[in-house]
């Protein structure tokens, strides 16, 4: 097996934001799909789920499913090596994986694979009643924002508005983003939707909105929101988040 994808710095993000969630994963290598992983966190409260088409890759060179274990510490210490305009070749030998950063030389890190089995999880099936998509800036400074004040996120969803509130004893946070500011690509709303969630995911999860184009946050009353970051090449990041119930 061996890929190269043209900019080391996003898989540096993402795997950074999934070692934050999760300790250990398969990644799944699939001739038709591409570079896959899907996995819950050990509370069961949040679901990664991670694609890159194989066209997003410049060379793509697999001949049968392959399943990579791996600790995701130990593979973002390695990624946390890339520098800008460095390629990702990640290569394995069905023991060890390799990934290796191509610039200014040639930098090859090997781990050992874990005998570890990828979770099946099939894909949620859901409606949402409220759309919003983003530019990544307004969504990481929302989360910083909040961040400031409580550990529980809400979002609020209107027909003209989007809140993204944060209360606690300290005070009250509340970020208001209208269809006028600019700040709003796209946003459908059925009636007033609100929910709230567990801030800390958003937090740890925040680095990969760093290598995002745009965020889409899609969520109803009460439920389970998708938060959607759009990567370059087609490749996307997203989670699944259950509602907080207090």
């Amino acid at each position: 097996m061996k890929l190269v994808f043209f900019d080391a710095r996003i898989w540096r993000y993402i795997v950074s934001a999934i070692s934050k969630v999760i300790e250990e994963g398969v990644f799944v290598v699939d001739p038709e799909e591409g570079f896959l992983f899907r996995a819950m966190d050990p509370s069961h409260v949040i679901m990664l789920n991670m694609r890159f088409p194989r066209d997003s890759f410049e060379v793509f060179e697999v001949d049968s499913k392959v399943e990579l274990g791996v600790n995701f510490e130990d593979v973002a210490k390695v990624l946390r090596r890339a520098s800008k305009e460095d390629k990702l070749e990640i290569t394995s030998d069905g023991n060890t994986v390799s990934f290796a950063f191509i610039g200014k030389g040639y930098r090859k890190f090997t781990l050992p694979l874990l005998d570890i089995t990828a979770e099946e999880l099939p894909e949620p099936q859901l409606e949402f009643k409220a759309i919003v998509k983003v530019m990544s800036d307004v969504y990481r400074d929302a989360i910083k924002d909040v961040e400031l004040i409580g550990d529980v996120i809400r979002f609020i969803a209107s027909q003209d508005e989007f809140k993204v509130v944060s209360s606690s004893d300290i005070g009250e946070a509340e970020i208001i983003y209208t269809r006028e500011s600019g700040s709003i690509i796209e946003m459908e709303v059925e009636d007033t939707q609100q929910a709230s969630y567990t801030l800390e995911y958003f937090s740890d999860l925040s680095g990969a909105a760093r290598v995002a184009d745009t965020i889409t946050i899609k969520f109803s009353s009460d439920m389970p929101a998708l938060i959607e970051h759009e990567l370059q090449q087609g490749a996307k990041f997203s989670f699944l988040i259950a509602p907080r119930v207090d």
